[in-house]
């Protein structure tokens, strides 16, 4: 009979992965397409200059279907037009497609007249998806028809400001920030702030009306959606600002607790919640899922070259963007600068602690996504490429 000390020892070993030495095998993709071919794509691989450049992902409506979207200047001509709440005169236009599972073929194509600053798209749940552009915010249903809308309206009384989506892991809920820095000290070395303010705002998926809203005295350097909390940065001026915790819908904050991390010794993570009862951390060469206030159930440690460079996860699945720092000069050769290079997606499974499927990447930026059936999505470059797990 194994004591309880050997159990726990056991549990210990059985969870934890080294990056190094368990990795899944390499998995050979479904299929592929060339983005640029196809849909005149540009490569999402692209130098990022103007801050539309940033403004193209992938995203899973469902098990039969996933988007794949991109911002691009429009090739005609415009007319002067007076700018209307998708914030542009039609010199931006947000392309999507929405491509089958099953082959990667064509089943709907949707462009929308966006501006150089914001656009977004993300899932809900049941094959619905909201769509950012400018200062507005459309619902689309499961067959591509605007049901909703959520304007997102710019104050103009302060030199910065944002707006922010985010939609928690089940899809349930849309949260949006409005953040503004009202003041900030110049003389300081790092400028500051000595102000700010943030509006929340929670929405049913369904239809995006409020359910809660609340107003913050400061901004919220860093957060994301969770089942009925939000997890952020702390909502208030301090010097430490990469402490995360968990806000409920009336705006209090508690820390969020888990085993590796030291106040006496901290280090810059991210956080974020995988559904109603676990959350992930990574950073400081680990990885970690948890309960709140509960002990570890799924970790990785990373060898000295590699970390996490983002993760996804979908139900009891995880996947995890392996990253290895570079140093190179800047565009002048004058300065040495430390850059992040994407390797590989590693998928996980979480409840078994088993490493799923790896898929080798090769361009400076990709963009992925996981499905709740294991499904991963992968944009490389040009290339869209679809792996399947193998389970149902």
């Amino acid at each position: 009979m194994k004591t309880r000390a050997q159990w726990l020892v056991l549990l210990i070993l059985t969870s934890l992965i080294a990056f190094g030495r368990g990795n899944p095998n390499r998995t050979e993709p479904s299929w592929r397409i060339d983005l640029k071919d196809k849909f005149d794509f540009q490569s999402f691989d692209r130098d990022i200059s103007f801050r539309w450049t940033m403004h193209q992902d992938v995203v899973f409506l469902s098990s039969d279907k996933v988007l794949v979207y991109q911002v691009n200047r429009s090739q005609k001509p415009v007319a002067l037009a007076p700018r209307d709440a998708s914030g542009g005169g039609g010199n931006f236009i947000l392309e999507m497609r929405i491509l089958s599972t099953v082959d990667g073929h064509e089943i709907k194509a949707i462009s929308m007249t966006t501006n150089a600053d914001s656009t977004k798209v993300m899932a809900t749940r049941n094959g619905r998806f909201v769509v950012r552009t400018g200062e507005i915010l459309y619902l689309y249903s499961a067959d591509f028809q605007r049901i909703a809308s959520k304007p997102l309206p710019f104050q103009k009384k302060v030199a910065e400001e944002a707006w922010q989506i985010g939609v928690s892991p089940s899809g349930k809920e849309v949260t949006v920030v409005h953040q503004q820095i009202l003041q900030r000290d110049w003389k300081s070395p790092t400028s500051d702030i000595v102000k700010a303010s943030a509006d929340v705002e929670i929405m049913n998926e369904e239809n995006l009306k409020t359910i809660s809203k609340f107003s913050l005295p400061w901004i919220l350097t860093s957060w994301s959606s969770g089942e009925h909390v939000l997890v952020s940065s702390k909502p208030w001026s301090s010097d430490d600002g990469t402490t995360f915790g968990l806000m409920d819908y009336r705006g209090n904050w508690s820390p969020l607790l888990f085993a590796w991390y030291s106040p006496s010794q901290p280090c810059a993570y991210q956080a974020s919640a995988l559904d109603t009862r676990l959350f992930v951390t990574y950073g400081c060469g680990t990885l970690s899922v948890f309960p709140q206030n509960g002990r570890t159930v799924f970790s990785l440690k990373s060898p000295s070259k590699e970390y996490v460079g983002s993760v996804r996860a979908s139900g009891n699945d995880l996947a995890v963007q392996v990253d290895r720092h570079l140093v190179r000069m800047d565009n002048a050769g004058n300065i040495p600068i430390r850059v992040a290079k994407p390797l590989r997606i590693d998928v996980y499974n979480t409840q078994n602690h088993k490493a799923v499927l790896s898929a080798p990447v090769h361009g400076e930026r990709v963009y992925y996504a996981l499905s709740a059936q294991g499904t991963l999505a992968i944009v490389d470059g040009t290339s869209l490429v679809l792996y399947q797990t193998g389970r149902p």
